[in-house]
């Protein structure tokens, strides 16, 4: 697995704050939750002008404090692009972020969510073989889930860290 050098340009985003034992904490396929989607069909309550770009244009992801491999229970941040600002929620639960500009390494990372803390220390492993350091909250985004695969070995993330 090589890492592809990417510049994510800067962007505007809703994010919300999460503690979690997984990703999987996110969708129960038995019901089809989806926490996310929920979180959004709120914020659109508030700001029903803002456009949440459809796939494959979309961008959305989960980051972790710079450097660190996530283990045992994880606070998360989510981040969702969106075309403009809106209106923060007034209970707290999303705000409105402009989101600069980063160059990434990125991976693709295959399997059940439990194994994606695994796939971002592979991740650092391949930075630090480069030459390069973090310099930038990990970003973990969801290509392919519970929403759309049956057999969790098919779920697809990308896992991005800030590099310089």
């Amino acid at each position: 697995m090589e890492l592809e050098i990417r510049d994510i340009p800067e962007h505007i985003a809703y994010t919300a704050e999460y503690d979690v034992d997984s990703y999987d904490d996110f969708f129960d396929p038995a019901t089809g939750e989806n926490r996310l989607q929920d979180l959004e069909d709120y914020m659109h309550e508030d700001n029903p002008d803002v456009i949440v770009p459809e796939i494959p244009n979309d961008y959305n992801y989960f980051t972790h404090p710079a450097g660190v491999v996530p283990s045992g229970r994880m606070h998360v941040r989510y981040f969702d692009m969106v075309d403009r600002f809106g209106k923060d929620d007034p209970e707290g639960s999303y705000r409105f972020v402009a989101v600069p500009a980063v160059r990434a390494a990125v991976i693709p990372w295959e399997g059940p969510n439990p194994t994606v803390p695994e796939g971002i220390a592979h991740a650092f492993a391949l930075v630090k073989e480069a030459g390069m350091q973090p310099a930038g909250d990990t970003r973990v985004s969801a290509i392919h889930g519970p929403w759309d695969r049956e057999d969790e070995k098919e779920y697809l993330v990308e896992i991005q860290i800030p590099v310089k």
